[in-house]
């Protein structure tokens, strides 16, 4: 499915043409289906938008989802814009969203900074537009503890990562997290099961950079491909959009929408 015009409030100047409109009326009930979001749907597939001042179903889904998103929330989805590719790779399934209750934020308090926007968001781009960024980069003073976004399994020992930090990988179930520029002493080991909210890390400092250097960086896999998350090779990597490789394995996918949820529910300890 296509759009070929803007779709959405009418003051932000959408064109809101039927036929694109019944396309992102589509689009945004199954994702409310999908993602078990009821404030994402639109309220019926019927090609119009109303003028303001009356209230539209459809965009205020459409605000909801750029919300959850963490997107700048305009009411308005342009052919190709950030928000129509997010739209369509929920539909496509390959961005969910798990149930609320069985997760909860890594951090016990918020992150010091967001998430969504550059250089911390997933895909910005690293050396000069070579490389994409593979997670979501968690602002965090130094020390702070990491807890178990969910109940899982540790796939193995925690090893050196960047800048003099660690990694730490866990199966969740529905997808696996690579924890990333930890502090080094953790005490996990493969094998081991972890519970939602147990404290498996703390925030580490990274070494000879010239950015922020204390985050937790989260990458989020299917966890349906084998082999090291990190790869040597663009052949082999998971790409962006326009072809930019992220070198890492094909079933990376953007944690955005997963830790837009979970901030709602930060971790007890």
């Amino acid at each position: 499915m296509e759009i070929t015009a803007s779709v959405g409030a009418w003051e932000k100047g959408a064109k809101n043409l039927a036929p694109d409109v019944t396309v992102v009326q589509q689009l945004l009930t199954q994702a409310a289906q999908l993602l078990g979001r009821p404030e994402i749907n639109p309220g019926g597939v019927d090609g119009a938008i109303g003028r303001p001042p009356r209230s539209s179903g459809t965009v205020k889904a459409i605000r909801a989802f750029q919300s959850l998103s963490g997107f700048g929330v305009d009411g308005r989805i342009d052919p190709g814009g950030r928000t129509w590719q997010r739209l369509a790779a929920v539909v496509e399934g390959s961005v969910s969203v798990p149930p609320p209750g069985d997760t909860c934020f890594p951090f016990a308090q918020p992150a010091t900074a967001d998430w969504a926007h550059s250089p911390r968001s997933f895909g910005s781009n690293r050396n000069g537009g070579k490389r994409a960024h593979a997670g979501c980069d968690l602002y965090a003073p130094v020390g702070r503890t990491i807890y178990a976004v969910r109940d899982g399994t540790v796939l193995r020992d925690p090893y050196a990562f960047y800048a003099e930090t660690d990694a730490l990988e866990i199966d969740h179930g529905d997808f696996v997290l690579r924890y990333g520029e930890i502090k080094p002493g953790c005490t996990l080991r493969k094998g081991d099961t972890v519970k939602i909210g147990q404290p498996i890390a703390k925030v580490g400092l990274l070494i000879g950079i010239n950015v922020p250097s204390a985050m937790l960086h989260l990458e989020m896999y299917k966890g349906d491909a084998s082999g090291s998350l990190s790869q040597k090779s663009a052949d082999t990597s998971a790409k962006r959009r326009d072809g930019v490789p992220f070198m890492r394995r094909a079933d990376l996918i953007d944690p955005t929408p997963f830790l837009n949820d979970w901030k709602t529910r930060l971790a007890t300890p």
